[in-house]
């Protein structure tokens, strides 16, 4: 469902980020988010001019960290996709259970013997 509304790549960065204790390099986000570095790099770059992430060069490194405006971006969207995972979760426990309906409806009740005795009798 969230496939459904969502660039998978984009959101996963923008969640991996959210995770303040790690240090996160355009080339870990790249491996972490499932994404080409040259992807990573351009979409860091776009969010980096929306001030949604920020750069710190360390030495030849850049580390990059949500802003404030971008912590909260990351917490809305991982309260949607967990909406959508809950949303898909259900449709899918609906429809096996739609699905178990006719299955059940076709079985055949087995008849108690002695009514049929008895029903054999009475001809």
């Amino acid at each position: 469902m969230k496939n459904l509304f969502m660039k998978h790549k984009p959101c996963a960065i923008l969640l991996l980020l959210k995770d303040s204790q790690q240090t996160w390099y355009p080339s870990k986000l790249a491996r972490a988010a499932g994404t080409s570095y040259l992807h990573t790099v351009n979409l860091l770059s776009a969010l980096r001019k929306l001030s949604i992430v920020s750069l710190e060069k360390k030495g030849k490194q850049n580390q990059y960290k949500l802003t404030e405006k971008g912590a909260h971006i990351a917490l809305t969207l991982d309260d949607f996709v967990k909406k959508c995972d809950a949303a898909e979760n259900e449709a899918k426990q609906q429809a096996k259970t739609e699905a178990q309906a006719p299955l059940q409806a076709a079985q055949p009740v087995a008849e108690d013997p002695k009514k049929e005795e008895k029903a054999a009798e009475k001809k």
